[in-house]
């Protein structure tokens, strides 16, 4: 399998989802846990009405057989394990929910209450809002608050239109006149109390292939430009105990793609930046601390960037089925709307992908294809990364 087909296709097979349907059975601890009260403690009509079907002639497996007997122990062996496992499971689920709520019950918020509605009483600062993520985010926040954007890029005449929508055309990779523009953002419109780090860029090179003035500019786009708009933003979320920075990561922050290094460390950045800040704000700022939100958004293949400069016989190629960037802004959405902070992939089921920086090395390199590498295999990234550089790096 290459690096690329490893991540090859956000949409599932019918195998696919036949397989995620068992699984999502087998993993709810109702289920299993109901299955195997029935089987062990359960009123001796129930069970053998529940074991009938699997007693016929026509499906003999738990027959009153010595064979049977058997079939019968080892699920009830399976169903203690799977139940014991799902409980685990959903106590862990539970704690790093509390944990990524700051150790603060619902209940019990230390924040002040969000205003989000027609009214438009919240500020939301999206960086890159001309295409792409950003593009879909501004028209999904603008019913619900006042939305600035900063891009170099013009701003399409469709969303000027909206009403409470403000746009700011800057270089982000300009910091001194990122900070001038901070100022005069918080001066014409108040506290900024959401802050989406959206803009970034690639350049689609190898890293020999790349120039250090190249790789200073994605920096300072991808990066720097973050820790710019924290240091501007944040301490106004701090004084009225209520803000949500949210950084549109990326895959690459778990993936070292081919022809990607300097975006992919960019993204690793991004994502330490931000669970960084947290920890920070936990550690250093108290109860006003508790009450800021910060999540990192991990998106895969997805119909902007990298992938619309491709082309669709390159996707085909390699069996990339991407997915609108609706997906995306949707995700972001409702995680401000509802105060969640997390760490999430888009599709969820990348989800999996997280922890391959824990595998053992040959085990990763057999995973992304890059055993036997004189074959020309794990070329997905490269490809790719060679189109998206003609058409100027934008993702």
């Amino acid at each position: 399998m290459s690096l690329g087909r490893s991540i090859h296709s956000n949409k599932p097979s019918m195998l696919g989802t036949a397989v995620s349907h068992v699984t999502n059975i087998a993993s709810d601890p109702l289920l299993t846990g109901a299955l195997l009260y029935l089987l062990t403690r359960g009123p001796p009509r129930l069970r053998a009405k529940l074991l009938a079907p699997f007693q016929s002639s026509g499906l003999p497996v738990f027959t009153n057989t010595s064979a049977g007997v058997a079939r019968l122990t080892k699920l009830i062996s399976v169903l203690k394990l799977l139940t014991s496992l799902n409980v685990l499971r959903r106590a862990n689920t539970a704690l790093n929910t509390l944990a990524w709520s700051n150790w603060t019950l619902p209940w019990r918020s230390n924040g002040t209450a969000w205003q989000f509605g027609p009214q438009r009483r919240e500020v939301v600062l999206i960086t890159g809002g001309s295409s792409g993520f950003g593009y879909e985010m501004v028209k999904a926040f603008a019913p619900h608050a006042k939305v600035v954007v900063i891009d170099i890029v013009a701003f399409p005449d469709e969303l000027a239109r909206l009403p409470g929508v403000f746009f700011y055309q800057g270089d982000l990779s300009d910091t001194p006149a990122l900070e001038e523009l901070c100022e005069r953002i918080k001066e014409e419109h108040g506290t900024v109390s959401v802050l989406i780090n959206n803009a970034g860029i690639g350049v689609g090179k190898t890293l020999l292939e790349t120039t250090n003035a190249e790789s200073q500019k994605l920096f300072q786009v991808n990066l720097i430009s973050h820790m710019v708009l924290i240091r501007a933003f944040v301490p106004g979320m701090l004084a009225q105990r209520k803000g949500h920075i949210v950084t549109i990561a990326s895959m690459a922050s778990f993936v070292p793609a081919p022809g990607l290094i300097d975006y992919c460390i960019s993204k690793v950045g991004a994502l330490y930046l931000t669970e960084g800040l947290r920890a920070e704000a936990l550690a250093h700022y108290g109860p006003a601390g508790s009450s800021l939100c910060t999540t990192s958004i991990h998106p895969s293949w997805h119909a902007t960037g990298i992938l619309a400069s491709a082309g669709k016989d390159l996707l085909d190629k390699h069996g990339i089925v991407p997915d609108p960037p609706t997906r995306v802004s949707e995700v972001v959405l409702k995680q401000v709307l509802k105060g969640r902070s997390g760490r999430v992939c888009v599709p969820r089921s990348q989800e999996r992908y997280m922890g391959v920086r824990g595998l053992p090395r040959w085990v990763q390199d057999l995973v992304f294809g890059l055993v036997g590498r004189g074959s020309g295999r794990a070329g997905t990234f490269r490809e790719l990364a060679d189109e998206h550089g003609k058409s100027g790096g934008r993702v």
